[in-house]
């Protein structure tokens, strides 16, 4: 070993000429090193200088170099150029200033630098052996463990331990303690740092991935992988006041929460906001809202805004107006809006930003609530991965942007990296028509619960438009427990509507119906907004129909005040009750796609057109239908997969079968025998190789929307 040849050579000669460094970590055993040079010297009568002298007739040992001023590190420099003296000279990495990196090249080039570093399991043990008598394998494993092999961490332990008596017949008597007297000479070593080093070892004390600074790493306290050493870990949380600990706990809960671990995140912020004195309980209110948030529990978090003040945020007062908004509470949330200051980062103007868009949803114009939110999403791209918000605004701009139809501008803000972003994204894209993409980009679980109550309507959605009652009924089974897990609140109205309608399908609307009617109550509270309440109130019209309800239907279709959903509701219900007008029934159709809600319009068409006597109209609001269908990818349309499209006349036929009509009802409509549909359903089923009837019906729903 470098250490020992160096040992030697002083041995063998000590009045030769010898330049050499010793480079090593805090606790490496540098000044131990220093000291065996010095009883060498002294044995063979040479004389020993542990400072810078002018006396180049004594050996120069120096110590802790790092800490000495420029001009002394230039004199050792011009002395170990000679290489005509003895001089040994030791520091850690850092701190480095130029002028000992250059004493440092100069003794490197004279001699390899005697590293120190850490002792293995079997250096332990011997140095155990000196002080404690034989130690047992057990013990060992203890002290390495404790100190990570740190020498002069491994000679302060055991000569603690022999002290105290917790050591007999070469183990531990029971569990082990820091005596105080070691306690005590960490607390030295703590006082002696720089106070941005303290920080992080306090940080690092209580788990907060802070960043390992050079010169926390010099002081050796820390492991390869930066991690604070156990036993420097316990004497640390033991000297540190609970108030200097407290904030480190806030960061750490959010560093959890950004990591996906929300369970640490509400843990360690919990421990914050429970203590009355805790200085940093702003940041552990935010973090502890954000999950909760995730977990479906808006409401909790707003009432941890509540609870905290809003003057208590200061800067950031903005993030509580979503979660305050989203259940209800308008009053509130204007007033945190009139009383909040924006802050000078990104995260500050966006939430603003958000905050003011919002409640243009509620009380403003929808085209300026898309604009601020949508600026919102640029603002904090930059800085989205490390912001903690009750939701992203990239999402609540894509959510609004659902709401009112603008499926572009939604597609536009998202990303592709964040769960939330990848469901809407699947979701918009089931809005399109493109209903094999959207099942492809559907996310499996396990999901927090607001991003499987996305998740389980996104399912139902899919499987209802396909016309595929297994799939349907699987979906459902993952939705009806995604509702269980989820409170409502303002930003998951637009799943919920789609699962009142797959409710309805199934034939459990009682599974919702608690959600709707806390849906009506949060609705009522914001003055029944029509910006969030015509989307719902649509959906559970739709679901009113499905469940062949007419009083839900008629008392949903009076709720609407949008003008496009309202005449759409209208002539619907004179639809149902086979009063159809062509003209608008095309008309309102139309409007349903222009609002985003394209495969409504077909049905509304196709629902028509099933009822209607005149062949001509029903051809004519089959077309219209046809039109409004929005088309799959070219690469992979469902007739091309199954490379049989339909030809017109099969069509019809197909339209009306899947409805449940009778080949004499179909016949009747269609100014044909029911012998010809028979002919044409038997041409079909042989076609497309389909053994049983609901094989034939499934095929012919996915036929049906290409």
């Amino acid at each position: 070993m470098p250490a020992h040849r160096l040992c030697r050579d002083v041995s063998a000669d000590p009045h030769a000429p010898l330049v050499a460094a010793v480079v090593g970590q805090g606790g490496t055993g540098k000044s131990a090193m220093l000291d065996a040079l010095a009883t060498l010297y002294r044995s063979a009568g040479v004389q020993v200088a542990r400072e810078y002298t002018e006396d180049t007739s004594a050996v120069l040992l120096v110590d802790d170099a790092h800490e000495l001023d420029d001009p002394t590190l230039d004199n050792l420099r011009r002395l170990a150029v000679t290489r005509e003296h003895r001089l040994v000279v030791a520091y850690r990495p850092w701190p480095r200033p130029s002028a000992l990196s250059a004493l440092g090249a100069v003794l490197g080039r004279c001699r390899p630098p005697v590293v120190l570093g850490r002792l293995d399991r079997l250096g332990v043990a011997a140095r155990a052996e000196a002080v404690l008598g034989t130690p047992s394998e057990s013990l060992v494993a203890f002290l390495f463990e404790q100190t990570d092999g740190m020498p002069t961490l491994v000679d302060r332990f055991i000569a603690a331990l022999h002290d105290s008596g917790q050591v007999r017949d070469g183990d531990l008597t029971g569990p082990a303690v820091i005596p105080p007297s070691l306690v005590e000479q960490f607390r030295h070593t703590l006082d002696c740092l720089e106070p941005a080093v303290r920080e992080v070892l306090v940080a690092k004390a209580v788990g907060v991935d802070a960043p390992a600074c050079e010169g926390a790493l010099a002081t050796g306290l820390l492991t390869d992988t930066g991690a604070l050493i156990p036993l420097a870990r316990s004497a640390v949380l033991q000297l540190t006041p609970a108030t200097q600990t407290r904030p480190m706990l806030a960061r750490r809960a959010e560093t959890a929460a950004l990591d996906g671990d929300l369970d640490a995140a509400l843990r360690f912020a919990d421990q914050v906001i429970r203590t009355p004195d805790a200085p940093d309980r702003p940041r552990a209110v935010m973090v502890a809202a954000a999950v909760l948030a995730r977990r479906g529990m808006l409401g909790r978090g707003a009432d941890l805004y509540r609870w905290l003040g809003v003057p208590a945020l200061g800067e950031h007062a903005f993030v509580a107006v979503p979660a305050l908004l989203g259940t209800g509470a308008l009053g509130e949330a204007q007033d945190v809006f009139l009383a909040g200051r924006c802050g000078p980062t990104l995260l500050g103007g966006a939430a603003q930003l958000v905050a003011e868009g919002l409640l243009d949803t509620v009380t403003g114009a929808p085209a300026a609530a898309l604009s601020r939110l949508t600026r919102a999403a640029a603002l904090l791209g930059p800085a989205g991965d490390t912001a903690l918000l009750t939701d992203d605004p990239a999402s609540l701009a894509a959510i609004a942007a659902l709401h009112c139809g603008e499926l572009a501008v939604a597609e536009s803000v998202l990303g592709n990296d964040l769960f939330r972003h990848r469901l809407l994204r699947a979701w918009i894209v089931m809005l399109k028509g493109d209903l094999a993409r959207s099942r492809a980009m559907l996310l499996s679980g396990p999901l927090e619960p607001r991003d499987e109550l996305i998740a389980g309507a996104l399912g139902v959605a899919i499987a209802r438009r396909a016309g595929d009652a297994a799939a349907l009924a699987t979906a459902w089974g993952r939705a009806r427990e995604a509702v269980l897990h989820h409170s409502v609140d303002l930003y998951m109205l637009f799943a919920l509507g789609e699962l009142a309608i797959g409710a309805a399908r199934v034939g459990e609307r009682a599974w919702t119906a608690a959600h709707v009617v806390d849906a009506e109550r949060l609705l009522d509270d914001l003055g029944r907004p029509a910006f969030w309440a015509g989307p719902l109130h649509w959906s559970l019209l739709q679901a009113a129909i499905v469940a062949e309800s007419p009083a839900d239907a008629n008392r949903y279709a009076a709720l609407l005040t949008d003008p496009v959903l309202a005449d759409a509701a209208r002539v619907w219900l004179r639809v149902l009750a086979c009063d159809i007008d062509p003209v608008a029934v095309s008309q309102a159709a139309r409007g349903l796609w222009s609002s985003g809600r394209g495969w409504d319009g077909a049905r509304l068409a196709g629902q028509a057109a099933i009822r209607c006597r005149d062949r001509a109209t029903m051809s004519s609001l089959l077309g219209c239908a046809r039109s409004l269908t929005p088309d799959p990818p070219a690469e992979a349309s469902p007739g091309e997969l199954l490379g049989t499209p339909l030809s017109g006349r099969e069509r019809e036929v197909a339209e009306l079968v899947v409805t449940g009509l009778t080949y004499k009802q179909i016949g009747e409509r269609l100014f044909i025998s029911a012998k010809t549909v028979e002919h044409h359903v038997a041409k079909m089923r042989r076609r497309l190789g389909c053994a049983t009837r609901s094989e034939l019906f499934t095929h012919l729903r996915t036929l049906l929307m290409s």
